[in-house]
This record gives C-alpha cells, sequence and structure tokens, in this order.
C-alpha cells in the first residue's frame, strides 16, 4: 500500500512537472470520456430505467398490425367492448390497466382553460405503485357508480398553474362541466400519458357510447409468464375476437404483445445505438491519441527507468508507476468529462423530438451514469497506458545509459507502435467521417421530400368536445 502512494505521489509530481502535456491529455480524454458518459446517462435514464413505477419492466401493451402496412407500430387503442373481452379472455395478464386522452375544459372566475387529461381505469395507480405527493391516488372505489367525482393533478400543472400552493387539495374543479374534487398530486416523474390531470372512467359495455370510446390496452404479467407466453396467448384471443368485431381488425394482422418501454422507444433506440457507437469511437480515438503522447513521453523518460531499474525496482513496479500515471490522466478526463458531460446532456435533452422517449424518463448525471464514468476512466487507462508502458519497460537497461546525451536510438519497435495508433486513429477517424457525411447525406435528402403540399404558414386548431355537457345526439350536433 505504501508503494502505491509513493507511486501515485511521483506520478503526480510528475504530471505537474509538464503541465502542457498533462492538460493536452486530459482534456482528449475528457471529450471521449464526456461524450460516451452523455449518451450513456440517454441509455441509463431511457432504455433502463425510465419510469419511476413499480415492476415497470414486466408491464406489456398489446397492439394490432395490418400486414398491408409496411410502417411499424399500430393500433394499440380498442374500443370498450374490444378492451374487456382482452381483459376477460387472456390468461397471462394478472393485472390489466388502460387509458384514453381527453381534452379537459377547466371553468373558474377567471374564465375557461384547457388542460390535456386521461381518463383511467381506476386500478392504474394502484397497478404502477406510485404514491401521491400529497393527498392519494385513484382507487377502485372512485370507479363506483355512487362514488364522488373525483381527480388527481399532475405536479407540472400543480406548480405552473396553481404554483405548488398545498391548499388547493380538497377543492372543487369544474372540469367539462362535472363538479370534481382533487384528491391528490403526484410526483414530478409521475406523467402517465402526458396528462395534466387525470380522472376515473370504467369500461362498460351497457354505455350507449361504449364504441366510442378507446382504451390504450396494457397489462402486468402474471409471475413466471414470459413476454414470449404472452405473445402466443394474446395471439389467439386476438383472431378470436377478430371473428366478434370483423370491421375493427384487418384481413391479415398480426398481434405483437411488447414492454412499455420497448414501444416507447421504438423508433429511438436505433439512433441511440449509432451514437453510442459513434461516441465509442472517439474515445478510441481519443486513448490512441494519448497512447502516441506517452509513447513520445516515454522517449525521454528512458534514462530515468534505466538508473531505476539499475537501482533495483522491478519491470512490474516500473509498469505499475506508469499505468498510476495513466490512471491520474484518465481520473482527470473523467473529471473534466462528467462537467462537459453535464453540459452536453442540458443541449442534447433539448434537441430529442417530443414523445421520442418516454414522458417519465429524466436524462441526468446520477450514480450509475458516474460509476459508468469511473470504470471508462479505469477502462481508458488500461486502453492507452498498458502498451506504452510495456515498450517502455523492454529495453534493455544498458542501452539508454550508453546512449545518454545521443539523443534517441533503439526507437524502432516504439516508431512501430506510434505508426500503428497513427493507423488506427486515422481508420476510426475516416468510420466517424463517412458516417457523419452519410446522415447529412440523408437528412438533406429528407428535407427535399415532396410532401405534396405546402406546410409554409399553416396552422391547425383544435377545438375541445366536452363529453360531459353534450349526452344526447341533437345536443351534439349544435355543439
Amino acid at each position: 500500500m505504501n508503494g502505491i502512494l509513493q507511486d501515485l505521489r511521483y506520478g503526480l509530481r510528475g504530471l505537474r512537472k509538464q503541465p502542457g502535456f498533462t492538460i493536452l491529455a486530459v482534456m482528449a480524454l475528457a471529450l471521449g470520456i464526456g461524450s460516451v458518459t452523455t449518451i450513456f446517462s440517454v441509455i441509463d435514464n431511457v432504455l433502463l430505467n425510465p419510469f419511476p413505477y413499480a415492476d415497470a419492466k414486466r408491464v406489456a401493451l398489446v397492439y394490432i398490425h395490418d400486414v398491408k402496412d409496411s410502417g411499424r407500430g399500430g393500433r394499440s387503442f380498442f374500443s370498450t367492448p374490444e378492451f374487456l373481452d382482452y381483459q376477460e379472455q387472456n390468461h397471462v395478464f394478472d393485472a390489466v390497466i388502460g387509458g384514453t386522452f381527453q381534452d379537459v375544459l377547466y371553468s373558474s372566475g377567471e374564465g375557461t382553460e384547457q388542460f390535456d387529461g386521461g381518463n383511467v381505469t381506476p386500478n392504474l395507480f394502484r397497478v404502477l405503485g406510485v404514491p401521491a405527493l400529497i393527498g392519494r391516488g385513484i382507487v377502485p372505489e372512485d370507479g363506483k357508480p355512487d362514488a364522488p367525482p373525483v381527480f388527481v393533478m399532475s405536479y407540472k400543472m400543480w406548480r405552473k398553474r396553481f404554483n405548488l400552493d398545498p391548499a388547493v387539495l380538497g377543492r372543487t374543479f369544474t372540469l367539462n362541466g362535472t363538479a370534481r374534487t382533487l384528491v391528490g398530486i403526484m410526483p414530478p416523474r409521475f406523467t402517465k400519458m402526458g396528462a395534466d390531470l387525470w380522472m376515473p372512467m370504467v369500461p362498460n359495455r351497457a354505455d350507449p357510447e361504449a364504441k366510442q370510446h378507446y382504451f390504450m390496452f396494457q397489462g402486468h404479467l402474471k409471475p413466471g409468464v414470459t413476454f414470449r407466453d404472452a405473445q402466443a396467448d394474446i395471439d389467439v384471443l386476438a383472431h378470436h375476437i377478430a371473428q366478434v368485431y370483423p370491421k375493427d381488425y384487418p384481413k391479415k394482422f398480426t398481434v405483437e404483445v411488447v414492454s412499455w418501454v420497448d414501444w416507447l422507444v421504438r423508433g429511438f433506440r436505433p439512433t441511440l445505438y449509432t451514437l453510442a457507437a459513434a461516441v465509442s469511437l472517439l474515445l478510441l480515438i481519443a486513448c490512441s491519441n494519448v497512447a502516441s503522447m506517452l509513447l513520445a513521453r516515454a522517449t525521454a523518460r528512458e534514462k530515468e527507468m534505466a538508473i531505476r531499474t539499475s537501482l533495483g525496482a522491478t519491470r512490474w513496479r516500473l509498469i505499475r508507476q506508469l499505468l498510476i500515471e495513466s490512471l491520474l490522466l484518465a481520473l482527470g478526463g473523467a473529471a473534466v468529462g462528467s462537467l462537459l458531460s453535464y453540459g452536453g446532456i442540458k443541449a442534447l435533452v433539448t434537441v430529442i423530438p417530443d414523445g421520442a422517449i418516454p414522458h417519465e424518463a429524466v436524462i441526468s448525471l446520477n450514480v450509475p451514469v458516474l460509476l459508468f464514468s469511473l470504470g471508462a476512466a479505469i477502462l481508458t487507462a488500461l486502453l492507452f497506458g498498458l502498451a506504452p508502458a510495456l515498450q517502455t519497460v523492454k529495453r534493455n537497461v544498458a542501452e539508454p545509459l550508453k546512449d545518454s546525451g545521443k539523443g534517441v536510438s533503439g526507437g524502432f519497435r516504439r516508431g512501430k507502435l506510434r505508426n500503428a495508433l497513427v493507423l488506427v486513429e486515422v481508420a476510426l477517424s475516416l468510420v466517424l467521417l463517412t458516417g457523419a457525411g452519410l446522415l447529412m447525406r440523408s437528412f438533406v435528402a429528407l428535407m427535399q421530400v415532396d410532401l405534396g403540399l405546402n406546410p409554409d404558414n399553416v396552422l391547425v386548431a383544435r377545438l375541445p368536445f366536452p363529453r360531459g355537457q353534450y349526452q344526447t345526439a341533437e345536443a351534439k350536433r349544435h355543439f
């Protein structure tokens, strides 16, 4: 242990004596490690842990895909009768939840405001397992016919509209013409369906408008049931239900049962993997660059290493000393890279299209991401430090002492390694440049696609329909 501490002190002193080399090496590594850390933060927060919900990885989504449609995805919303058939006849889900979007008009003395609402099955909050920040969530009892009308508000709406005032809890609001009591406010990361508020809605076959109400179908897998098991069960069930509602299903279709995360990031995942590959190449280029710098530095230290060897230092001790110096450079690169990654994450979040990732995902520098950065630093130190260290201690001890004062000699092997590193840098850079050129070419081609219309100066307006105020067909026509 004392020897390692001594090597640390010696390494720090040596790096301080060459500030130019140290700064260049640290910044090169910082760019590589920072880029990799930025992309990993997206992978961790979007693909690995996007939801604050309990057991979210076992929540499945069902959708119907028309074979004639060459695109991906399909219909994931089902009419009330369909939804209930899937709920009652499946053998793989221990709980089924559903929701549908609804524009909500909030009427007050100040006028009328529109919010994004979600009608959800009363068991949704219990299945997802997220407690309310204050108050409570919607419970199954709220779906009973004689239950008083209630709703739950999102943290976003509570902050923007009511300035985090806790006194709003228990207040009655007029939503779509119906007086509803606010019973709870959810935590910031609970943003199911991207809604501002949620109201209970029970699918009911007896509802005259049952065929007009569509619910997204999601199920929680029973213990021991895999997604493959669910796929087989729902596939048989869907083809049976298609015979009951032939107008709602294409002649040829497939059924997909996928995890909730896979459904939400299906379009963003390839882009993310491409970026991960690109920044990995960038890190390798940085490692090659720093390895070349270390080889050049090692040439000037040959006499020093020869003297230390002649005084009794073993080759392992010299390799350890050089690897510790490499580790110090890598840790410095990781520290600066984390700062660069913080800014990179902020910039990246602003360019991710809305809807490309789950609303619940919060991309940030958390503990797993920082641990990844530390691991990347250690691996990087081995990548760029081991080869120069081995090359430095391979040479015969007597040669540097005999060549003292004669400049560089005996550097043929080291020269070959430097040349190889330069070739690696050029090859990796060429791959990155080629990929960037192809992406730019694709982007230009997409920008030049003829849409068949001119979208310039065209606005789209949407008029919300408050269902609660217009019950009869005649009233709806007047609206």
